[in-house]
């Protein structure tokens, strides 16, 4: 039987969720007899210049099968001022032209603009839109995309390297002391403000670490806003900063941690959940949407109004004084990790794949 041939183009090699994400969904791939994938990267992820993009499809051939994955921060910038205009619809254009069948999975839309309102819109060129959750796609259809196109599969979890908890508190000189922690790229929408703010009242013996550097200038002044908030509230012994944190770096950190928290302000989808979740951390979460989600499938994570710091304070403090519902939480994240595993992820993708078989 002859492979289906899949292009996926992707960021790769760069500290970026998508890279990270693509890598494990290619890795998975690559173990399914029927299918070959050739991985095109974007090389230049703020290129101006329109050609960076029509090289990019330079290694694609005609009549085959070509995976976007999206994000609008991938795809350049046009070089008009004061507006935010990417190269989305020249690739997806020129795929079509090609004759591909094109799959586009929409990891972040970038609805802030009305332009981009517009742009959205050319992704309805796909032959077949992967989205993670169901607010997704009710999102999308309200920006025209066609409902019928659109499929729903998980973001996907990546398997946990568990250590010993103690040993991992002992290494990181926390010993005896609660580990509360927030992971993922740091920005105003994740919320570290609130977790700081609530520090004070947890205790001496709590410690909160922030694992996840700036990425953008926005971010980096965010970080210092944080940073100063740590210095005027005297929390410079309880709060650490770990900046970006390495893939080996993770089990670690993680697996010192007592209670994840992600009191975002509003998401699309996070894989910093998926990855507490896969080591069977008890974690608490802000309100939102695709949170909500989670807790309706798999109860999982327990959640608290988005923005209200007090609430977050109290389900801290319950949580992490209840060994019966932390274990309970734990049980259930097994169930998540089954069914949003990167081997379970890519055997949905690839019967996409076998859709449109040539």
């Amino acid at each position: 039987m002859s492979k289906i041939n899949v292009n996926i183009i992707t960021s790769q090699n760069t500290d970026c969720g998508i890279a990270d994400t693509s890598e494990q969904l290619v890795k998975e791939l690559n173990k399914c007899e029927n299918i070959k994938i050739n991985v095109i990267p974007i090389t230049d992820t703020q290129s101006k210049n329109p050609f960076s993009f029509i090289q990019l499809l330079k290694g694609i051939k005609k009549n085959q099968i070509t995976h976007i994955q999206y994000q609008p921060a991938l795809y350049g910038l046009l070089p008009v001022p004061l507006i935010e205009v990417n190269y989305i619809p020249l690739v997806i254009t020129l795929l079509k032209l090609r004759g591909n069948n094109i799959i586009t999975t929409i990891h972040e839309a970038g609805l802030n603009s009305w332009i981009n309102h517009n742009i959205i819109k050319f992704l309805n060129l796909s032959d077949k839109i992967i989205v993670h959750n169901s607010k997704m796609i009710e999102i999308l259809n309200k920006e025209g995309i066609d409902k019928n196109k659109m499929v729903e599969i998980p973001l996907g979890t990546s398997e946990a390297h568990i250590l010993n908890k103690e040993k991992s508190k002992e290494q990181l000189n926390v010993s005896d002391k609660k580990i509360i922690t927030i992971f993922g790229f740091i920005g105003k929408n994740k919320g570290h403000d609130l977790a700081i703010e609530i520090l004070p009242e947890l205790g001496d013996n709590t410690i909160l670490f922030v694992a996840g550097g700036a990425r953008t200038k926005d971010q980096a002044v965010y970080k210092e806003e944080l940073v100063n908030k740590v210095k005027s509230l005297g929390l410079e012994n309880r709060v650490k900063f770990f900046d970006f944190v390495d893939t080996k770096d993770l089990p670690l950190i993680a697996s010192a941690t007592d209670i994840f928290i992600y009191p975002y302000r509003w998401i699309v989808a996070s894989a910093a959940l998926n990855l507490a979740l896969s080591y069977r951390i008890p974690t608490i979460t802000s309100d939102l949407s695709y949170f909500k989600g989670i807790k309706d499938k798999y109860d999982c994570i327990e959640l608290f109004k988005n923005g209200n710091k007090q609430e977050l304070l109290v389900k801290i403090k319950e949580l992490m004084n209840n060994k019966e519902r932390q274990s309970y939480l734990k049980k259930r994240c097994e169930e998540f990790y089954d069914k949003t595993s990167w081997k379970a992820v890519a055997l949905e993708t690839e019967s996409i794949y076998t859709e449109f078989k040539h």
